[in-house]
């Protein structure tokens, strides 16, 4: 089935928005500056995206959707958040090792850097930002419920957290803007969450 134009339309002006965050960064991150990067009035984007945070927490699902589907693809799991069945050690191998690749996008890490510095003096871009950490560990709290079957629901949420943490903080110190990626260093960090979501199993 074909998109609808209407779909097609929006997915030209979240390009045009990824491309502004990208190449031209915060400082063009207005709305008349994400309008002209796609070739429209202002009034064509505000229909589509009312307001900036609008078009960002759009931004921030359409990445966050990439990086599920490629990841499912990748590990051959099933990655919503209320996902059945158990995670063996090989399953958690396969997805975390999928996930440090996901967070190896040099463009992705640019994307979320510039909304964390329009976040940090835009309180509608914050919340934005907010809702799409949230929405990424309740899916990483999924994986981790299947791996840690006998844990009460706020530590599976807080290991959640510390996985998120730890790949997020790992995106940008590996990419070529800190240059510390090296093959030990991905071992250990796959290690790390692994162990974060078998417990002491992670190291036997």
């Amino acid at each position: 089935m074909t998109e609808s134009k209407g779909a097609l339309r929006k997915v030209a002006l979240l390009d045009a928005a990824e491309d502004v965050l990208v190449t031209k960064g915060n400082a063009n991150a207005a709305m008349r500056d994400f309008a002209a990067a796609a070739g429209v009035r202002i009034g064509h984007l505000q229909h589509y995206f009312p307001t900036r945070a609008d078009l960002i927490r759009a931004v921030l699902e359409r990445t966050l959707e990439r990086s599920l589907r490629r990841l499912a693809e990748v590990a051959g799991l099933d990655l919503a958040p209320g996902a059945a069945g158990s995670l063996s050690r090989d399953d958690s191998h396969r997805l975390l090792t999928a996930l440090l690749q996901e967070h190896s996008s040099l463009a992705d890490v640019k994307i979320h850097l510039e909304i964390w510095a329009l976040a940090a003096s835009d309180e509608q871009a914050a919340n934005a930002l907010r809702a799409f950490y949230a929405q990424y560990a309740g899916h990483v709290q999924g994986v981790v419920r299947r791996g840690r079957l006998e844990l009460p629901e706020p530590e599976v949420a807080g290991i959640a957290a510390a996985i998120v943490s730890l790949f997020e903080g790992a995106a940008v110190t590996r990419s070529d803007v800190a240059g510390l990626r090296t093959g030990e260093a991905d071992q250990t960090i796959i290690r790390t969450a692994q162990w974060l979501i078998h417990g002491q199993e992670a190291s036997q």
